[in-house]
């Protein structure tokens, strides 16, 4: 029999709606949480202190780590806003400058950044199997019987996460 890999870092508001990953890609996600495969569960949890949304940095610490962090390249990048960069740390610089900040917080959620930082050390957040359950018309179905479990990733340590991402650009060498 085939093997079948599981799938990482699928974006959810679980156990609520409102999620773009969970809004948008429905059908992909409800196959998967389906198939019997090996399917973690990232959280969200937009204003909430337990998803990725509270994995946030500020545009003053981008602005005091992050000058000339990561490895320099010879040909710069061109920024999505224009301007060349040689490294991740200039770049990041220029995002933040011209990122509209929607929190009381000023600050700048690191979503994808703090589901790919558990793979590095799973200790930054708290995992939690649940039966797997199915997103339909817009609300989560709870499937208590189902025998096939995944994996629910919250309350990331937002401080380990910001420390440590910062530490590697700063170990970076070319």
């Amino acid at each position: 029999m085939l093997k079948e890999y599981g799938w990482y870092g699928w974006g959810s508001n679980y156990p609520e709606s409102g999620e773009h990953n969970q809004n948008n890609d429905t059908i992909a996600m409800n196959y998967l949480l389906n198939k019997n495969i090996d399917f973690e569960m990232v959280t969200v949890r937009y204003g909430k202190p337990s998803g990725t949304d509270a994995v946030q940095i500020t545009k003053e610490e981008i602005n005091k780590t992050m000058p000339g962090l990561g490895p320099h390249i010879a040909k710069p990048v061109i920024g999505r806003h224009g301007g060349e960069f040689y490294c991740f740390g200039d770049y990041s610089i220029d995002l933040f400058e011209h990122y509209t900040m929607n929190s009381d917080l000023k600050a700048r959620p690191l979503f994808d950044m703090a589901a790919v930082a558990i793979v590095k050390n799973n200790s930054w957040a708290t995992m939690k199997e649940i039966p797997a359950p199915l997103f339909t018309n817009g609300q989560w179905l709870e499937r208590p019987a189902n025998q096939h479990k995944i994996k629910i990733w919250e309350n990331f340590n937002r401080d380990a996460i910001i420390t440590d991402f910062i530490l590697s650009l700063s170990q970076s060498t070319n």
